[in-house]
């Protein structure tokens, strides 16, 4: 892989990682295209790099639901139980990711991709018609557990299919924005700790990780802002003309 396919290929990662449209389906599909194969060094770098952005992105956010989580503070804080909510969702991801991980190979085709990415379509453009005024509770962490473990397919969003079921649960946009992202990072972690034993350096990934970090905080900042004028489900038009591209054209 030389410096151009690198920087491109974290382009890539750090506008779709957070924008519901599967950046693991992406990365598939210009793999293919360009005839490139990313080793396991370089995904692991771009997701570091996406860890380290959701970190700072939310870092007052975190500071808080661990103080809460700790102590006696904030009964009637709505984010009181997040720390423990983040922990079960954890619970039933790793569950579900252990299950589909041994045959993940089988659905890294660009037409398993674009079969994903029309679920993914559906349950974006599904928040058009939800009126969202719930709290988060434990049942929602169980849910948003298990819908982020199915999301290691590759056209199936992470970010889209998180958000999505949890405005279809009715939780508040805020809240779902941002429990989206943060049960991410057990997530992105555990993925790191069990990968870092056979990590390799190279200074392409050390600019790989750094060209990721910084569209990734442009995405998440333009994805924040979506949400917040109820735009969200306008994603669809991407994913549906994507797996329809893929489909018919390709």
């Amino acid at each position: 892989m030389n410096i151009l396919e690198s920087v491109f290929l974290s382009i890539v990662q750090g506008i779709s990682e957070w924008l519901p449209i599967s950046s693991s389906g992406h990365l598939v599909l210009f793999e293919s295209w360009l005839q490139v194969e990313a080793n396991l060094s370089f995904d692991v770098f771009l997701h570091i790099a996406s860890l380290v952005v959701i970190l700072f992105f939310f870092r007052k956010e975190i500071v808080e639901i661990v103080k809460l989580g700790l102590t006696k503070q904030g009964k009637d804080n709505p984010r009181k139980h997040w720390l423990w909510y983040i922990a079960l969702s954890s619970v039933f991801t790793v569950a579900i990711a252990l299950i589909l991980y041994p045959k993940i190979d089988y659905f890294r085709t660009p037409g398993a991709v674009a079969d994903w990415l029309l679920i993914t379509t559906a349950l974006v453009f599904s928040t058009r018609f939800v009126v969202s005024k719930k709290e988060i509770t434990w049942w929602h962490a169980v849910a948003l557990g298990l819908a982020q473990g199915f999301a290691v397919l590759p056209g199936l969003s992470r970010s889209g299919t998180v958000i999505a079921i949890a405005l279809a649960m009715r939780i508040k946009k805020e809240q779902a924005f941002d429990y989206a992202f943060l049960v991410a990072i057990p997530a992105i972690f555990g993925s790191f700790i069990l990968t870092v034993g056979d990590l390799s350096f190279s200074w392409v990934y050390l600019l790989a990780f750094v060209v990721t970090a910084l569209v990734s905080y442009l995405a998440l900042s333009l994805l924040k802002f979506v949400m917040q004028r109820n735009k969200f489900y306008l994603f669809f038009i991407y994913t549906l003309a994507l797996s329809l591209i893929i489909k018919f054209l390709l």
